[in-house]
């Protein structure tokens, strides 16, 4: 009898067991992208959604939350329960730049980074007729007429020239754009020197539709060796994005690890790589969430000194 009794005991006891134990998700889950439908990231979330389901054993809802390059999902999460049900997918930067300007009302303790799952490789793009032939010979021109004209797209590229003019003791006219297809067209159409824009002008130059001057990538761009980086050409600042899925403060370790381990699988699959390799032509990485989080950290600490730099007189 009392065998019995312990035998219905621990039936009993069966589902908070596993409940304690990783049986996290146990009903759908929703992914908010922090940008519009149709774009790199909204594809990208979309590829890794169709394998979560599969891991995860649930419905994993995709739901755009665009605007301010990320900062109207953060905010959101920011405020929604840390139970993992619904995170957030945008990039480093919303955490590590856009907080240090004063206009969003979230900061990087305010969340648990969960990975990464690949980077963007961000590239300065000329005129393909344009009379200099690299970055340097760009420079020595502009500086000669006194001036350089730029088409920005977001706030970081912009400090990014700034300090370059700031080195140089060259005048950047500032001109601003709607993201990277805008700039894009600023430069095909001849209105500026030099643009910003994200890795899709990379075949771009490989068909000879503009040139690619730079990277601000650390790194460089493996398949084409001859752009400089920001480094290279001695300037030491760069821009290093990841796109990263991220929850509120204080998730619980255990379901966080789901989360990591099940898009560690999903961005593995030959279709991602392929998308990340082939069509967003981005960089090829995943960092779990210690790593996502000392790498926002660090460029917190790389921004604000060039932040600093900039403003100085």
């Amino acid at each position: 009898m009392r065998t019995l009794m312990i035998i219905c005991a621990l039936i009993t006891a069966l589902p908070a067991i596993a409940h304690a134990t990783g049986s996290f998700p146990d009903r759908p889950v929703t992914i908010f992208v922090g940008f519009r439908a149709g774009g790199g990231s909204d594809a990208a979330a979309r590829i890794l959604a169709a394998d979560l389901e599969k891991t995860l054993g649930q419905t994993v809802i995709v739901q755009n939350v665009p605007g301010a390059g990320g900062g109207v999902a953060a905010a959101r999460i920011k405020s929604l329960p840390a139970d993992g049900y619904t995170i957030g997918f945008a990039v480093a930067t919303t955490f590590s730049f856009d907080p240090m300007l004063g206009q969003v009302s979230f900061d990087i303790d305010d969340f648990t980074q969960i990975a990464a799952t690949h980077g963007s490789r961000s590239v300065f793009v000329s005129p393909p007729n344009a009379e200099f032939k690299d970055f340097k010979g760009m420079i020595a021109l502009a500086k000669k007429r006194g001036w350089l004209n730029y088409a920005s797209i977001l706030p970081l590229d912009r400090m990014l020239m700034e300090y370059i003019g700031k080195k140089e003791g060259l005048a950047i006219n500032i001109v601003p754009t709607k993201g990277g297809a805008g700039a894009r067209q600023a430069v095909l159409g001849g209105y500026v020197d030099l643009a910003y824009s994200g890795s899709n002008a990379i075949p771009m130059h490989e068909e000879g539709a503009l040139k690619v001057m730079a990277t601000s990538f650390p790194d460089g761009i493996k398949e084409l060796p001859e752009v400089p980086s920001l480094i290279d050409l001695g300037y030491g600042v760069y821009s290093e994005n990841y796109s990263v899925f991220f929850g509120p403060a204080n998730m619980d370790p255990e379901v966080r690890k789901v989360w990591t381990e099940a898009l560690r699988k999903a961005s593995s699959t030959p279709k991602y790589v392929d998308f990340v390799r082939n069509s967003f032509r981005g960089s090829e990485v995943f960092l779990d969430g210690d790593q996502l989080d000392a790498a926002i950290r660090k460029q917190r600490t790389d921004f604000t000194a060039l932040k600093k730099a900039v403003e100085e007189k």
